[in-house]
């Protein structure tokens, strides 16, 4: 029997009930039946069921018969092997795992049907026992946990890098070379590198997790007739219970009975205006989720109204599990740094096995001894193992990650920082990044204003008043259910819909008293909305009135049917046919905005039972849209100055998307390219690439269409970037090179899958990270540069040294030293660069070109040529005068060593408009590194015992002075050269 078949022990009580995980009978119904069949003939088994679809035995006994037997027994029947399992508690993350979603139809049934499945009766709910019978099969109300990187994974992480992999394999090379010390110092910067990313990404992973720690939720629930407040994780299919206006939904559940509820699904579906729900069956088995109005799903969150619900599937059967499994199942791409750095690391490898067998080949066919040879192809790969590139890089990423998190922007992962300047493509979630996910009145238009709309974009707009708002007004505050309080003598509006919070508040501020008016008109009745009545009606007592004052609120083109009149400066005129056609006209045109619309009127009656309304005034309609952050448009204008393609992917409707871009002039300027939900579904694979480079929205998506769209803008190599904050955004987020989630108003599972969250919901630190990323690849690409040829040069160096003879390559410490000192300190100098005003003025680098481009390696094999050159002039000049020996090794040391730190001032940006010295000592931090370093190549000569340990020798004034100049030879043809092709490219610039 393979190892994967084992027995867990979930959960076992005092009383002998015991929960048992089989993995051999999973999905194996014969196999359960049988095992069943054996355990019921046990002495003091009292009850057992089996459950093959998630290996579940639920079991009870009575007398001895304890948990040691079970296990045995279970054994013996299956044939598996001996182990010793100890009883533990229920296991949540491996109970559920199992779990498959639930994808019964309950929208498809009637109430009485779901009522029957689960066996349970409305007013006396689940009886204690059940319900704990039910706990113990279905284990605890939670989803699946998604382990977090540990402190050992983000340090195994560290370790497992290339770049750190590169330096352990130069410290093996040193010890095999019997430089002990060589090793050790080595070793002393793998151990820097890693601790200085490990630490870093730990500090941005613990702030990341104080953002999402919750506290636990109670639902009032119904057990054995007593409705008692009780942990969500207690709930169980089947169970009764009840919401109201501010719980978030544990489970998901099919509505029994409901009074003017709403719903907030923008976190599972992207819709922004909270859905009406209603407990009549569908009938229709394939309605979308969307659309499914008579169930809850957990996740949500009540708006309005109350519910009394039966719980249909919990923890990970529910569909918010779904979806946290499709993200936990997605893989992120690596980034473009890590792709770079890979391709580096092997054709450095491969370049260094060639020379150092180009090297043994040569020395062997010249008849030099083997043993010799070995150790001097070590020394060579010494010199091709570029000590400095890990330092460097991990040292700049870190560094970038700090900036970016003053900036309130927490990267998770150092290779992230550099990712986010590499961004092609932004997919930009609607609701809640581009906007507030609040509602708020953007436009109203009395009976006599139909012409002329009164526009109230802004927070402070004060329309002019009058009886026909102030009527308006107070229909809109008694024709509502968010409750206002007073506070102080200040009125705060709470519960309900975004949309009546929203008519209360602009109620409010244009001096409404809406807490006085409601205790003056009491309501005396309620027709609430529904699908065949797009509207709300509720009857007052008005003094001096003989019938009860009608407000009514809802659609405007199903509202002015009942309309017979219209009300113009307080006086009460006919409402024509063409009055209608023009208060039609401009809700067609408020609502194209995009806006939500809403018609308002009013009456006198008595309700009436079959619902019907005598004829109303009508008194005019608001508009209403979730806002755009502030932020948003300087975004976007932003973000297309830098060459960043945006696109639009949300669950709200076409037309609402589709406004909302034109708005924002997503497409720039030309028309706007919008795909539906339902074309993205009958599109193969091959298809959806092609029009997802050229749409700019994608209207009603699902989770997993969202993360298809993703998948396809990255099929061509794009790195693309998502945002969101839903957990309907989850896989899409996962999917993305650069998942970005707010860090304010998102959900836990959006900050858990990204690996960028922006702290406060502040969009515009977005455009610095995007600068701030480009700048640290521009950074990184100068010290990669400058690294790679200086160690190239060392490589000619001493690939032409130990070939021309014996004894004259230098030793592994030497080179070590010049590794470490000459290329970590003016790298990081490089890679510390202040940031270019013009980063954002244009594309940043594409990942299809690679961190070192072919046009690089040209240039970086010219340069290291020319130090390898003047070197080794130096070099052959000692041998004339000295022969081998620590004093010509000096001479080389000297000149190979100043040669590279005069070449990282070549390897600056040039800025053509200043004075050549100014250029050239443009970054400060530059400066000091190289005199830092220079500081440090002096040692060997001022300190005698560190010079043998390297191998050098004291050497004379005349020696000294040869190479010097053999050091800035190099630098002086490399910037003449520079400036030559500076100048050439200026006059193409200026040419007509």
């Amino acid at each position: 029997m393979s190892t994967d078949s084992q027995i867990e022990t979930l959960s076992a009580t005092a009383a002998g009930r015991y929960r048992l995980r089989v993995f051999a009978i999973l999905d194996r119904g014969d196999r359960a039946e049988a095992l069943l069949f054996e355990l019921q003939q046990l002495d003091g088994m009292a009850n057992a069921s089996a459950n093959p679809r998630t290996g579940t035995l639920l079991l009870q006994t009575r007398g001895a018969l304890g948990l040691e037997q079970l296990i045995a027994s279970i054994r013996r029947h299956l044939d598996l092997p001996e182990e010793e399992l100890a009883a533990r508690p229920a296991s949540q993350a491996a109970g559920e795992a199992l779990q498959q979603a639930d994808t019964t139809p309950w929208h498809a049934m009637s109430t009485d049907e779901v009522l029957a499945h689960f066996k349970v009766a409305v007013a006396q709910g689940l009886s204690l026992a059940e319900a704990e019978a039910r706990l113990l099969h279905y284990g605890p109300n939670r989803l699946p946990e998604r382990k977090g990187r540990s402190s050992f994974e983000m340090l195994r992480e560290q370790v497992a890098s290339l770049p750190v992999g590169i330096l352990v394999v130069s410290a093996v090379v040193s010890a095999a070379t019997g430089g002990l010390i060589d090793a050790a110092a080595t070793l002393v910067v793998v151990a820097a590198n890693t601790m200085i990313g490990y630490v870093t990404e730990m500090r941005a992973e613990r702030t990341i997790a104080s953002l999402m720690q919750e506290g636990p939720q109670e639902t009032l629930t119904r057990r054995d007739g007593e409705d008692r407040p009780l942990p969500s994780a207690d709930l169980v299919p089947g169970d009764i219970y009840v919401l109201h206006p501010g719980l978030y939904v544990p489970t998901d559940a099919r509505l029994l009975e409901a009074r003017n509820l709403s719903v907030d699904e923008s976190a599972l579906t992207g819709e922004s205006v909270p859905v009406g729900k209603q407990p009549q069956a569908l009938f229709e088995p394939d309605t979308p989720l969307g659309g499914r109005t008579n169930m809850l799903h957990a996740g949500t969150l009540v708006t309005s109204g109350k519910a009394v619900v039966v719980a249909t599937a919990t923890g990970s059967a529910s569909v918010l599990a779904q979806v946290q499994r499709l993200s936990m199942d997605t893989m992120r791409p690596p980034t473009p740094i890590e792709q770079d750095l890979d391709q580096l690391g092997r054709k450095l490898a491969f370049g260094s096995l060639a020379a150092c067998g180009l090297f043994m080949g040569i020395g062997l066919l010249r008849g030099y001894p083997a043993l010799p040879m070995l150790k001097d192809a070590l020394a060579l790969a010494v010199a091709a193992v570029p000590e400095g590139l890990p330092t460097v890089a991990t040292t700049t990423l870190a560094l970038g990650l700090k900036r970016l998190s003053h900036r309130g922007v927490l990267v998770r992962e150092l290779n992230a920082v550099e990712s986010l300047g590499a961004i092609e493509t932004l997919c930009l979630d609607k609701t809640g990044t581009l906007t507030e996910n609040r509602m708020r009145i953007v436009a109203c238009a009395t009976a006599g204003c139909v012409d002329a709309p009164m526009e109230l974009e802004g927070e402070t707009s004060n329309p002019p008043r009058g009886p026909d708002l102030q009527a308006l007004l107070k229909v809109a505050v008694l024709c509502n259910d968010a409750a206002i309080t007073v506070i102080d003598g200040r009125q705060e509006v709470e519960g309900s819909s975004a949309t009546e919070r929203a008519l209360q508040d602009f109620a409010i501020a244009q001096g409404l008293d809406g807490a006085g008016l409601r205790a003056d008109l009491p309501r005396l009745h309620t027709f609430e909305r529904h699908e065949t009545r797009r509207y709300m009606a509720t009857f007052h007592r008005e003094p001096g009135q003989d019938e009860p004052l009608i407000a009514v609120k809802g659609s405007p083109d199903e509202l002015l049917q009942l309309c017979e009149h219209r009300q113009i400066d307080g006086q009460i005129l006919p409402l024509t046919e063409q009055n209608k056609e023009a208060i039609l006209a401009l809700n067609d045109h408020l609502a194209a905005r995009p806006a939500r619309v809403l018609g308002f009127a009013q009456g006198f009656g008595a309700p009436r039972e079959d619902g019907h309304l005598p004829g109303l005034v009508w008194l005019g309609l608001a508009g209403l849209r979730d806002p755009l952050r502030p932020s948003a448009k300087p975004l976007i204008k932003a973000l297309h100055r830098a060459g960043i393609r945006t696109v639009m992917i949300t669950g709200d409707q076409g037309a609402t998307a589709y406004g909302l871009a034109r708005e924002l002039d997503l497409a720039q300027g030309a028309p706007i390219e919008l795909l539906d939900s339902a074309d993205i579904g009958r599109l193969p694979q091959e298809a959806l690439q092609g029009l997802a480079r050229r749409a700019q929205v994608f209207a009603r998506v699902t989770p997993d269409q969202k993360l298809a769209i993703v998948q396809a803008l990255q099929a061509d190599g794009t790195v693309v970037a998502m945002t969101g904050d839903g957990i309907n955004d989850g896989p899409a987020l996962k999917a993305a090179n650069v998942a970005i989630a707010m860090g304010e108003e998102g959900t836990n599972l959006a900050r858990d899958v990204a690996n960028v969250v922006i702290e406060r919901d502040d969009l515009e630190s977005l455009i610095g990270a995007i600068g701030q990323g480009r700048d640290i690849y521009e950074n990184m690409h100068r010290s990669l540069k400058f690294i790679i040829s200086t160690n190239v040069s060392e490589i000619l160096v001493g690939m032409v040294e130990a070939l021309h003879g014996p004894d004259e390559l230098e030793t592994p410490m030497e080179l070590l030293w010049l590794n470490l000192v000459t290329d970590v300190l003016p790298g990081l100098g490089l890679s510390l660069a202040p940031p270019s005003r013009s980063t954002m003025d244009g594309p940043g680098h594409s990942s299809r070109e690679g961190v070192i481009g072919r046009k690089d390696l040209r240039e970086m094999g010219t340069d290291a040529s020319l130090i390898a050159v003047a070197s080794l002039a130096a070099h052959f000049y000692g041998l004339r005068r000295h022969g081998p020996g620590p004093t010509t090794r000096a001479m080389t040391f000297v000149s190979l060593a100043l040669g590279q730190l005069l070449y990282a001032l070549t390897c600056q940006k040039p800025v053509r408009d200043k004075p050549f010295l100014s250029a050239l000592f443009a970054n400060r931090n530059l400066d000091l590194t190289l005199a830092g370093a220079l500081a440090l190549q002096v040692l060997p000569f001022a300190f005698g015992r560190l010079g043998r340990v390297l191998g050098l020798g004291p050497m004379p004034r005349r020696d000294l002075v040869a190479s010097l100049l053999a050091a800035a030879a190099p630098f002086v043809v490399t910037e003449v050269r520079h400036s030559l092709a500076d100048r050439s490219r200026h006059k193409e610039e200026q040419a007509p």
